[in-house]
């Protein structure tokens, strides 16, 4: 699926490590659990302290190969907390331990569904300097329809009240970095931002559902429907003047504007990843797993190969690279220094694989010719000028 383009590959700078490999919840639609690729029934339950040291020293060993100035590690699951304070408290801890002599290179971050937080978890995130990201679908009538315990029972109240203490201004510093919500036009999109503002929140990413060209549910959403639904919240976003940052749209912009780096799921270029599962091994995005069995699996890990080996596997640099597998038809379209071809896992069909545009691609480019519109309407547009200033205010892999 890759085309070698002969040029190094954009360095990798952000790190997903599956800290646990079970979830306290049964997210109706979780990538992890409810799709073809069931590898996590093999992973361990949780990482080990010795693949923890051995991570942080290829990361050591990856930042001077690469000069990095910075690089970003997140805690992920399953569900993080699974393992209470003491096990956050370990893998930070032994981590900034290996990773000692860069410390002003290396942030965590971690994402987790919220209903586990308690007081200790909130002191060892703040001892570690740990932003903490919950996920939340919106409402409670609409969040727990999907979101829920084992049991079937909602989860807002549990997540709130997690929320509530990792927001908690303590000396100064709050851990609460914001929101990831999964996209759901079934919520008026005056009803899903005015949720998040009530709740406070300083940002949210709204994802698009990890569906593909065999998956998605085109009776219950046509194609386009998401495309209108954001392009609605774009202008109720605009319109408030709101201080909470949504991802999608500040990208959209910049893009737009003339910026080259997005994000793995817009844009041409973005910053490196690399999951890390609790055994150790390197995979590409997680939610790959939504297409088939052992899709993400690179065959490497901390303890057989370094970083700098796997940032080319094709599905790796798919995510950086975008021209590295984009089809020839995304390739050609006007729409391709924003779009980017859309994220990978939406490009899969099993007759197909990933050579094809996305199953979005109807959706972004309604989405993309808003918010063009809009930035015409105000004056802004892309030329040189207007390429350097934007460009500036641009996070930069390094």
């Amino acid at each position: 699926m890759s085309r070698a383009s002969g040029t190094m590959p954009p360095p990798i700078t952000t790190f997903v490590v599956k800290t646990a490999s079970r979830c306290n919840l049964a997210c109706t639609y979780c990538f992890m659990y409810e799709h073809p690729d069931q590898s996590w029934r093999k992973q361990p339950v949780r990482i080990a302290r010795d693949s923890t040291v051995q991570l942080g020293l290829r990361i050591r060993e990856y930042v001077d190969h690469r000069k990095l100035s910075k690089v970003l590690v997140i805690a992920h699951g399953g569900e993080p907390l699974l393992h209470g304070p003491e096990g956050i408290d370990e893998f930070f801890g032994t981590l900034r331990a290996s990773t000692a002599d860069i410390r002003r290179v290396v942030s965590f971050g971690m994402q987790t569904n919220g209903t586990l937080v308690t007081p200790a978890v909130v002191d060892a995130l703040r001892r570690h300097g740990v932003v903490a990201g919950v996920s939340l679908d919106g409402p409670p009538e609409f969040n727990d329809i999907f979101r829920v315990t084992k049991r079937g029972e909602g989860s807002s109240p549990a997540v709130m009240a997690g929320v509530e203490l990792l927001r908690a201004d303590t000396a100064g510093s709050s851990v609460f970095g914001g929101f990831l919500s999964v996209a759901n036009p079934d919520i008026p999109p005056r009803q899903a931002f005015d949720h998040f503002e009530s709740v406070r929140s300083p940002a949210v990413d709204f994802l698009l559902p990890d569906f593909n060209h065999d998956t998605y549910p085109r009776e219950r959403w046509p194609i386009g429907t998401f495309g209108s639904w954001f392009s609605e919240l774009f202008d109720i976003w605009i319109e408030s003047n709101s201080r909470m940052d949504v991802r999608t749209f500040g990208c959209l912009m910049r893009l737009l504007l003339g910026g080259t780096y997005g994000y793995d799921a817009l844009g041409p270029r973005s910053r490196g990843l690399l999951v890390v599962e609790t055994d150790g091994s390197y995979h590409a995005v997680d939610s790959l797993k939504s297409a088939y069995d052992g899709v993400t699996s690179t065959g490497l890990s901390v303890w057989n190969a370094p970083i700098a080996a796997v940032e080319g596997h094709p599905k790796v640099l798919a995510l950086s690279d975008k021209a590295s597998a984009a089809a020839r038809v995304c390739l050609d379209c006007q729409h391709w220094s924003v779009c980017g071809g859309g994220y990978l896992p939406h490009r899969y069909s099993a007759a197909t694989g990933f050579d094809r545009e996305s199953v979005y691609c109807e959706d972004l480019q309604i989405l993309i010719s808003h918010v063009s519109a809009y930035l015409r309407a105000q004056g802004l547009y892309a030329s040189s000028t207007g390429q350097n200033l934007v460009e500036a205010s641009i996070d930069y892999p390094d």
